[in-house]
């Protein structure tokens, strides 16, 4: 990540000290960039626990020489930002500020970020999660050196005033779950979030940008919306972004459109019969210079009533793309049938209700072709799989994950996952065999379904309701929001608990690398209601929990989840949350809790955590969940 923005204090117009090592003069009005980063001092032993609020005061520090030690608070700022202060010290010509940035892992490793001519400083575009654990040391420095004195600080408090929050005025008042996607196009983050219970649910998609190094997103002026959209389409159920920032795959479920051919850019017969809920997908490209435009229109050659094309979509770096149609009712073979072959045969089969199905597309230019109709394998109560719930791929679209979260794989109804290989499929190879790995958890589910659920039903919510993969194809978490969790104390199974399992590919094998959970399990939460996983920097993972009643706000430490938790307070009913978890120093065991995110305000029946998503650095964790009247609220970043 860049190193932060920052703004010293020191009043009108003034800019930060200039490196004493040689380094170009910064261009006018822009900010100064950091020195190169100080050696750090000996280790040394972690500060105490800092007080409750969002500053500390000063912690004893040895300093060096004569030093005098002053206070130093810290306060969380908009933009994902902290203001430090400092009272003046006489004879100092400047400060010099230092930034530990694990105040909790025992050991000193101050590193120098900026200068400020004056006693304040304020940084912007913080990861909020990394910010929490910080630690500041400013040193004054004058003519006798920087010896005048020095204040040091642990970042305390929920920073919820830090928090980074995006409102739009739109017609989002059902209880529809939103959707979220991000890519990065050079210097650019992009964000699509779909509100597909918008304007009487015939959805819309709403689109955000912002610079690397900077906090704050922009509202694109473009909404994308179906041209002579229906209620109840869901134009914007599932949204997915490429890697590289240049298309856009929106999911409309709910389409009533009759298709034609192979099913790209159909153009029936005038009329035609609508098949209702049949599903559609529309792929916009992003215009060199310019916007995003539509590029294609897309439903299933096979399409069928209820089937639900386009309840998830992933799209890769040249624009590859693969739908996820839950409902269909194909009663083929487990295997990945070629376009344009006689293996297409297959597309006929209206045999297994809800079984599911996934279809792949190719982009050459801005013209898409139907490549393959992706069936799972046949297992005992086949029917209602639901496969294709689900989808996550790597920036090429080598690695697919399929979510079946009513799959029978090991004979429970628990749901499952598989993940496939389609390199061969892109490249015009043979096929290979075997085709798919695949993963399912040893646990019953209990939820009762019926055929083609709504949306909103359980039934999506069974091992593999959620997928997301890492950019190197090698991680993927899986969420399991209707699991159930056995306090192993004779007391009842807590339902709908929810758990994550994260798998980690070496080579071509992939295992099991961690199980998760919330660190308190309750009934309901829903914890893995959704996922959202980067691996730039290793594996980092948010999970959402759209139920979740704890009852702070912004964000809260580890050891402080445990703190409240154990107090048993709840927030406002239904608020939600959202867990961030890293790689543990030991790369081969489980990943570790860092922070849970709340809403600046949490409201009940917020759903927080019903979407998730993290921009592909990994630098800025994004949620929503869906409307309530009393915000605004599209999203939040933290």
């Amino acid at each position: 990540m860049d190193d932060p923005n920052h703004r010293d204090g020191s009043g009108g117009g003034s800019s930060a000290t200039p490196s004493p090592s040689p380094s170009p003069s910064p261009a006018p009005g822009a900010p100064t960039p950091p020195p190169p980063p100080a050696p750090p001092p000996p280790s040394g032993s972690p500060p105490a626990s800092p007080p409750p609020g969002s500053g500390t005061g000063a912690i004893p520090d040895p300093g060096t020489g004569g030093s005098t030690a002053f206070n130093l608070s810290i306060t969380a700022v908009p933009q994902r930002g902290l203001k430090l202060d400092w009272p003046a010290v006489a004879g100092a010509s400047s400060y010099r500020i230092e930034r530990d940035a694990d105040a909790l892992d025992g050991t000193d490793r101050f590193a120098e970020v900026a200068q400020s001519q004056g006693p304040s400083i304020t940084f912007t575009n913080l990861s909020l999660v990394e910010a929490v654990n910080h630690r500041y040391r400013v040193t004054a420095c004058g003519a006798s050196g920087c010896d005048l004195g020095r204040g040091t600080a642990v970042v305390s408090g929920d920073l919820a005033s830090a928090v980074v929050s995006a409102t739009a005025d739109v017609d989002d008042g059902t209880q529809v779950a939103r959707a979220m996607a991000s890519g990065q196009r050079g210097n650019t983050q992009v964000l699509a979030v779909g509100l597909p219970g918008a304007n009487g649910e015939r959805g819309m998609v709403l689109l955000y940008e912002r610079a690397v190094d900077s906090a704050a997103w922009s509202p694109l002026p473009l909404t994308l919306a179906r041209a002579n959209g229906a209620a109840l389409d869901h134009f914007g159920a599932s949204v997915a972004l490429s890697a590289n920032g240049h298309w856009l795959a929106v999911g409309v479920p709910g389409d009533d459109a009759p298709s034609a051919l192979d099913g790209v850019n159909p153009n029936p017969p005038v009329g035609t019969a609508p098949v209702n809920d049949s599903g559609a997908v529309q792929v916009y490209r992003h215009a060199s210079g310019g916007g995003w435009n539509l590029v294609a229109r897309i439903k299933a050659p096979n399409a069928g009533a209820k089937d639900a094309f386009g309840t998830a979509v992933a799209i890769g770096n040249e624009g590859q793309l693969i739908v996820g149609a839950p409902n269909e009712d194909g009663g083929a073979d487990g295997d990945a049938y070629r376009y344009g072959t006689a293996e297409a045969d297959a597309l006929n089969d209206r045999s297994a209700e809800d079984r599911g199905a996934v279809y792949a597309y190719a982009a050459s230019g801005d013209l898409y072709s139907f490549k393959a109709y992706v069936k799972p394998p046949v297992q005992p109560g086949s029917t209602g799989v639901f496969f294709g719930a689900a989808l996550a791929t790597d920036p090429s679209a080598q690695w697919i994950a399929v979510g079946a979260p009513r799959a029978s794989f090991n004979g429970q109804l628990a749901g499952g996952v598989l993940i496939y290989d389609l390199a061969w499929l892109w490249s015009g190879a043979a096929k290979p065999a075997p085709l798919a790995a695949g993963f399912a958890p040893q646990a019953n589910r209990s939820s009762p379904v019926t055929p083609n659920p709504a949306p909103s039903s359980p039934a999506y919510r069974g091992f593999g309701g959620a997928v997301s993969m890492g950019a190197g194809g090698d991680w993927l978490a899986v969420g399991y929001a209707e699991k159930g969790y056995d306090p192993q104390d004779g007391g009842p199974i807590r339902s709908a608990a929810g758990q994550v399992i994260v798998y980690r590919r070496q080579g071509a094998v992939w295992s099991e690398h961690s199980v998760l959970l919330a660190h308190t399990p309750r009934a309901n939460d829903r914890f893995g209601i959704s996922v959202s996983l980067v691996s730039a920097n290793g594996p980092q993972l948010l999970v959402g929990a759209s139920e979740d009643g704890a009852r702070h706000k912004g964000l809260q430490r580890a050891a402080e989840v445990a703190l409240d938790d154990a107090q048993g307070l709840e927030s406002p009913v239904d608020a939600g949350a959202a867990y961030c978890f890293v790689a543990n120093p030991d790369a081969s065991q489980p990943l570790v809790l860092k922070a849970r995110l709340k809403a600046p305000t949490p409201l009940s029946n917020q759903w927080l955590g019903l979407a998730t998503a993290m921009t592909r650095d990994g630098s800025e964790l994004l949620l929503s969940g869906h409307h309530v009247d009393t915000s605004s609220a599209v999203f939040f970043g933290y």
